[in-house]
This record gives C-alpha cells, structure tokens and sequence, in this order.
C-alpha cells in the first residue's frame, strides 16, 4: 500500500500543479502578449541607440575638424562664430546621448508589465529625439565644412 502511494502521490502533485497552470490560459496569453510587446519595444529603442551609436565616431570627427578651422581662424583674427556654434551643437549631441545611456534602465527592475512598456515607449521617444540631434548636427557641420 505505502509503495503504491508512493507511486501515485507524486504524480497526482504533478497533475494537480498542471491544473493550476493551464486553467487561466487568458492570463497566459495576456502575459505572453505583454511579454513580445516588451521585448519589441525594447528592441526598437536598442536598436535607434545603436543606429545612434555608429554616428559617434562621425560627430568626433567633424568635431575635430571644426576646431581646426576655428582655431585657424583665430589665429588669423577671423570671426570664428559658425564654427564655434557648430561645434557647441556636436558636443550637445554627444552629451544627449551620453546623458540617455546613462539615465537608461536596461534591466526595468522593479516595473511590471504597463510600466515597462510605458517606460519604453518614453526611452523611444527620449532615444528617437537624441538621434534627430545628432543627424541634424552632422548635417549642419557637414555644410558648414562643405563636406556635402
């Protein structure tokens, strides 16, 4: 008798567990769905960081550029406004994006599922913002070096 339960008891535990699991399979799937979502989201904000990312060595270089010239042109007594402006603007742009890597919580600790998408869908706003700088920097101090 005690071998027979012994047999019985760990599946009907077995069972038991796969009853509570499956029997909310709407809360399954919701969770399921909130979970892609999430995952979605923090792909896209990711890869806008990334896309970002690649354009750093672009902002230093131009960076590096602008300060040449106006550096000449201080020398020469020049009026070196553009190009100082220009290169304020590719500093701002490193700084926008240094700020937002470091304010970013990769990990979403402590957040549950509208959170967590919530906090997303701002870092995609934050993170989307940060790159429109940075493009519209490069664009200004490319003209401004008639790299274009």
């Amino acid at each position: 008798m005690q071998k027979l339960l012994i047999r019985i008891l760990p599946v009907a535990a077995v069972m038991a567990l796969a009853a509570c699991q499956g029997g909310n399979t709407a809360t399954n799937a919701a969770a399921l769905k909130d979970s892609l979502e999430i995952d979605s989201l923090s792909a896209v904000v990711m890869t806008i960081h990334d896309e970002g990312m690649a354009k750093m060595m672009t902002i230093r270089r131009l960076k590096t550029r602008v300060d040449e010239i106006k550096d000449s042109l201080a020398a020469k007594k020049a009026d070196t406004t553009a190009y100082f402006t220009t290169g304020k603007m590719l500093d701002s742009a490193t700084a926008a994006m240094n700020t937002w890597m470091t304010g970013y919580d990769m990990e979403l600790k402590d957040k549950n599922a509208p959170e967590k998408k919530a906090y997303l869908e701002a870092e995609k706003k934050k993170i989307t913002d940060v790159q429109d700088l940075m493009q519209n920097t490069i664009k200004g101090a490319k003209t401004l070096l008639k790299e274009e």
